[in-house]
């Protein structure tokens, strides 16, 4: 009998520690379904995700530098602190609650180079790379006088609207436009606009007693510009003295000055002519001094403009 309840005893006793030993595993396995283990990550004091390892935190990190590269290749990524691991278990459901790579992003750092073509101090184009900057600047230097362009590099944290090729083109192209030299188109007169342009007033005073056209049955070639005697006569414009002397047909004292292209100006009934046949006078210079002579009833100044020979309305030319 004692034989038998201590063999009883020791099944019992066996078939306990089995139980239990099923009991624990079972607890064991639901604990180790249930919680994990996980780094608690820090950056800058402020907690940014649980990750299984620190080397899922490097995999996550490199990922989003790599994201970054893709915009710009020569783009500076880094975080502003080294990050802090705190070991320990968790849920797992925490795992599947957050999400790493919204929560580190926020804290990467990004530092891009960009290089602003400023044309008179204000940005005009902006590109990433230094060659694409220096070569619209030469072209605008090129193309347009007088204009201030400079390649200014600047670091910026978010790389914003770069300018395309197509639009550095076009914005190109409307600078060269905008500063192109006014174009003035030439004005070709006619020679009697011509003539008319310049020229002087050909005596001192300017009261008209006499104008161009018909009197008397005949008409008047000239207008007559009455003064007193010795009044200052001038030479209208430049030219060459073709006759001084006495006429004849009631011009007396007469000065012809040849000015080109068939016009020329007479001077009549002068009482003294101080230039000689042959020479070159002024536009201004004073050829002679006024008179009466020839048919003339007073003092005055009988002025001629003739083309080709024939004679026109003077007065126009001096107005």
């Amino acid at each position: 009998m004692n034989k038998e309840k201590i063999l009883s005893t020791v099944k019992f006793t066996i078939f306990t520690i089995l139980c239990l030993l099923i009991i624990f595993s079972a607890v064991l396995f639901s604990i180790l379904n249930i919680y994990k283990p996980a780094v608690k990550t820090y950056i800058d004091g402020e907690f940014v995700g649980y990750f299984s390892s620190e080397q899922q935190f490097d995999s996550v990190y490199n990922d989003l530098v790599t994201e970054k590269q893709q915009i710009d290749p020569n783009v500076k990524v880094y975080l502003e602190s080294e990050p802090v691991f705190d070991e320990g278990y968790i849920k797992s459901s925490l795992f599947e609650e957050q999400n790493l790579y919204t929560n580190l992003r926020a804290k990467i750092k990004t530092e891009f180079t960009v290089y602003n073509v400023a044309v008179n101090d204000e940005i005009k184009m902006t590109f990433n790379t230094q060659d694409e900057a220096n070569k619209y600047s030469e072209e605008l230097k090129k193309d347009v006088a007088n204009i201030n362009v400079e390649v200014n590099l600047e670091k910026v944290s978010e790389l914003g609207e770069l300018t395309t090729i197509e639009r550095a083109e076009s914005i190109l192209q409307e600078i060269v436009d905008r500063n192109k030299p006014v174009e003035v188109p030439e004005v070709v007169l006619s020679p009697d606009e011509a003539f008319k342009q310049g020229g002087v007033w050909p005596t001192v005073s300017h009261y008209i007693s006499s104008y161009y056209g018909w009197r008397w049955g005949t008409i008047h070639s000239g207008t007559d510009i009455a003064g007193r005697a010795n009044d200052n006569i001038y030479a209208y414009k430049s030219g060459t003295v073709t006759f001084a002397g006495w006429n004849s047909y009631g011009y007396g004292n007469l000065v012809k000055i040849d000015h080109g292209n068939g016009y020329s100006t007479w001077y009549a009934h002068c009482n003294k002519l101080l230039v000689k046949s042959g020479q070159v006078v002024e536009e201004g210079q004073k050829i002679a001094l006024m008179g009466s002579t020839g048919y003339s009833t007073g003092n005055h100044l009988h002025f001629e403009v003739r083309v080709n020979g024939v004679h026109r309305n003077s007065l126009p030319y001096i107005q």
